[in-house]
């Protein structure tokens, strides 16, 4: 079965709107200075008449400035159903200064036109075998800032929603720091190229560094999304292999005469 599936336009609708009922939790996507940065909000309701979702307006994280968003602009939205995550991107058509006084929500987005849904195991980290040695590249810097520093490392473990590289330095890296991430699991395939965010470094035991990177705007364009599904079954395979290395092996049974 696949871990990735497009919804049809009922299911989706009745995702909406159960997912507006239970003013559901939802992660934000939006692309700011040449990076991505993600928001936590709320679902607040919803108009299948007037083809809108509501949603309500996101504080800035650590103390930092909220989503102000522009009509117009594309947001990613992923919310948590059961076992599954839901993704779809959507415009902004009705902001704050938009709104009535007085009016139950902040900002409003146009009812989306696709919908995925993964299975949330395809987010848990999948390893490469252990005798195969995959490079990871990562390139520091938004455009038009300082040149930008290339970094290389080893590929720890894999997700649908992240990367995990072990190098010999962090280079200075910064929690936050947006990145963009290339690597290949097998020289037949096409090359992986993602934009992330570095999110933590752990120091390891013989002195190298456990870098974690978060993937950034794959539900933001359909290229992005086909992206998401490769890297979905992808850490299917993974994990499929694992399972089979950790299967004991029967041994052949002699018969006796």
């Amino acid at each position: 079965m696949s871990q990735v599936l497009y919804v049809n336009d009922r299911r989706r609708d009745a995702i909406i709107a159960d997912a507006a009922r239970r003013r559901t939790p939802v992660v934000l996507t939006r692309q700011e200075g040449g990076g991505w940065k993600t928001y936590k909000a709320r679902l607040l309701g919803c108009s299948e008449q007037d083809r809108q979702v509501y949603i309500e307006q996101p504080a800035g994280g650590s103390g930092g400035p909220g989503l102000a968003p522009l009509s117009g602009e594309l947001l990613g939205v992923a919310f948590r159903r059961g076992h599954k995550k839901c993704l779809f991107n959507a415009v902004v058509r009705r902001c704050p200064e938009d709104q009535t006084s007085g009016s139950p929500w902040a900002f409003a987005v146009d009812w989306p036109e696709d919908m995925q849904e993964l299975q949330r195991r395809v987010y848990h980290r999948a390893c490469p075998p252990p005798e195969r040695s995959i490079q990871v590249r990562f390139w520091v810097g938004a455009p038009g800032s300082a040149p930008e520093r290339g970094l290389v490392g080893v590929m720890q473990d894999l997700s649908a929603g992240g990367v995990r590289v072990r190098c010999a330095e962090d280079d200075g890296l910064r929690v936050g720091d947006n990145v963009k991430i290339t690597f290949t699991l097998r020289s037949c395939e096409p090359e992986f190229r993602l934009e992330g965010v570095f999110r933590h470094c752990q120091s390891m035991p013989d002195g190298t560094c456990s870098l974690g990177f978060q993937f950034l705007g794959l539900e933001t364009s359909r290229d992005g999304h086909e992206t998401l599904v490769r890297l979905a079954r992808t850490v299917t395979d993974l994990q499929r292999a694992a399972v089979r290395r950790c299967r004991p092996r029967l041994r052949p049974t002699r018969l006796r005469g």
